[in-house]
């Protein structure tokens, strides 16, 4: 009799294998005393396995360098900077020192050390830092202990790849090839794991309770990425539908890449604006500013995290500058640095908040520090003479915020005049829709903004009171629950009433799925990373406006958020069936 076992989807897709069972850890890590004189013996050893485990990080980083994008690929650059850092080398001496191990034991009890520390942090991306402590420990003491890490073949048949966590060092273990899926116990959607199965283009489920233990190692499973489902011995019926749903999946991905440099329009001719999100400058290096409308989201904040101070005027403009130029003449969204809560600045001290999500961050932040802020306004209206730029203003919870920065804009426009420096007179400048409350002030805000962007991804959090980071809850953040539904549509119509450009910015925006309903309610400018956009483009040409707000009214009305996907998955996966016998030719005709 087959079971649904349900978990968080970290990376979507459809797979159909066996699964085997994967065991990270060591079978036994050797003991034994050291004396005071053998310290430095032990010392020498953890240098060596400390190069040679640098470079098969780096080897493996240059191996998938092809499959991932510059800012996913710097999961591993994160593990070379935990070898690197002097502190965690002095910590693992310190143990041999004081207890007379040998430097085995020496780094577990450190790693262990570590991983408390950062599982213990508010902010996810510091407890993600946790698991990239406990994969270099691993990496280590299997270096010490001579033991290679020999890649899995898979005797040329496909597999589901199941452990307890999926580490960035598995990466370098698998038979790609004939690796079909991933399936944790443990892991969130935001794990490292889960970015690289996404950058990978490999289904994942994660956050399976008992995995290891309920579903034994050479059982068929199928995985279901889309909507974080794990079907062990699946029945005849389920497998015929799964099987077909997996021929629909490589069929559209075989044919997605025609609709690459295609226009964005629906059937019956509606125009839609897409643009990419990007996380600093080099992510222009692979932007293909020919298939995108602009730059609908640069994250600022990422090359604040990167530094070791504030970046300076100066330098801010150069960054902004590079981002104007790599948009070729498209518009580019600065939004204003957007830190605190789980994206945290090592160099600027926050208090210790019980809830830093809902705490000292972005905009009420920079309004306290107004230095900040006043500095990065500048920088980004010195940039603007280079193009079509626009501020965006993160974590907007009142008007009077909204009139204080505009205040500030216009101060630095006079600034600026009165020393002949150029910038665009007619910069836009808009708001982020993310904390709950500004929704239904939102007529009150309008009138001093030119645009609104949504962010969903806080919105739907705080809205559904579910913290996407904690594995605990996470299962329950699902933006189609037909209460987010009926805020976003409120949100569109309040913009349409005056006529103000909206558009949304959120992780729903690269989602294929999610796509005719954004439609339906009004949507027509969606900001997503790049990779989601072949998918999005399909799906809007594959329907009209007034089906796609016949789609809308009939989800809002629904009373489950079972029931919303249900209605999505279906009407999406009849119009790519209907592409494929249709073709490329007239798919749109």
């Amino acid at each position: 009799m087959s079971r649904k076992l349900k978990g968080i989807a970290a990376a979507p897709g459809i797979a159909i294998a066996p699964l085997v069972h994967f065991h990270g850890t060591l079978d036994s890590i050797p003991t034994w005393k050291v004396a005071p004189e053998g310290v430095d013996a032990e010392g020498r050893r953890l240098d060596e396995a400390i190069a040679a485990v640098g470079r098969s990080i780096v080897a493996l980083r240059r191996e998938l360098a092809d499959a991932l994008s510059n800012h996913d690929a710097r999961i591993y650059d994160a593990q070379v900077s935990i070898l690197n850092d002097p502190t965690f080398r002095r910590d693992a001496v310190r143990e041999m020192t004081l207890h007379g191990c040998n430097v085995e034991v020496a780094l577990q009890r450190v790693v262990e050390r570590y991983e408390a520390v950062f599982q213990n942090m508010a902010e996810a991306p510091m407890r993600e830092r946790a698991a990239d402590v406990r994969d270099v420990g691993r990496q280590l003491v299997a270096a010490l202990m001579a033991k290679d890490r020999s890649k899995y073949t898979a005797h040329g048949r496909d597999y589901l790849f199941a452990a307890d966590e999926f580490l960035p060092s598995d990466a370098g273990i698998l038979d790609r090839a004939h690796l079909r899926g991933i399936v944790t116990a443990h892991g969130g959607k935001y794990s490292h794991g889960a970015i690289l199965a996404r950058s990978l283009g490999i289904p994942a489920v994660v956050g399976v309770d008992d995995l290891m233990s309920k579903v034994p190692s050479g059982t068929t499973v199928v995985l279901d990425g889309n909507s974080g489902v794990v079907i062990v011995d699946p029945s005849a019926e389920e497998l015929a539908q799964y099987q077909l749903r997996l021929r629909e999946q490589r069929g559209i991905d075989s044919r997605v890449a025609e609709v690459r440099f295609q226009p964005a329009v629906t059937l019956d001719g509606c125009e839609v604006s897409l643009f990419a999100n990007v996380e600093g400058v080099r992510d222009l290096e692979t932007l293909e500013a020919e298939v995108i409308s602009g730059i609908g989201l640069f994250r600022t904040e990422f090359a604040f995290m990167e530094r070791r101070q504030f970046p300076t005027e100066e330098e801010q403009v150069a960054m902004y500058r590079r981002a104007m130029a790599g948009s070729r003449g498209k518009p580019v969204t600065f939004r204003t640095l957007d830190v605190g809560g789980d994206k945290p600045l090592g160099y600027f001290r926050t208090p210790d908040e019980r809830n830093p999500v809902l705490g000292w961050r972005g905009l009420r932040l920079c309004l306290d520090w107004p230095d900040i802020l006043y500095t990065q306004l500048r920088a980004i209206l010195r940039a603007s003479a280079l193009g079509h730029a626009r501020i965006l203003l993160p974590m907007v919870t009142t008007r009077s915020e909204v009139v204080r920065c505009r205040q500030v804009v216009e101060q630095l426009r006079q600034d600026l005049r009165s020393t002949g420096e150029k910038f665009d007179e007619n910069i836009k400048f808009g708001i982020m829709v993310e904390v709950p409350v500004i929704v239904p002030v939102l007529p009150e805000i309008l009138p001093i903004v030119d645009f609104v962007s949504v962010g969903t991804n806080d919105l739907v959090q705080y809205l559904l009171a579910v913290d996407r980071d904690n594995q605990r809850v996470a299962k329950m953040y699902d933006p189609f629950h037909p209460g987010v539904l009926r805020v976003l549509d409120q949100i569109v119509r309040a913009t349409q009433a005056v006529n103000k450009p909206v558009s949304i910015c959120g992780e729903i925006a690269g989602d294929h799925y999610f796509t005719p309903l954004l439609l339906g309610m009004g949507y027509r400018e969606l900001s997503m990373a790049p990779v989601f956009l072949p998918r999005v483009k399909l799906t809007l040409r594959s329907f009209s406006i007034a089906e796609c707000q016949t789609l809308a009214q009939q989800a809002m009305a629904l009373d489950s958020t079972t029931a919303v996907r249900a209605l999505i998955s279906d009407q999406v996966r009849e119009r790519w069936s209907r592409f494929l016998k249709a073709g490329p030719e007239d798919a749109s005709a």
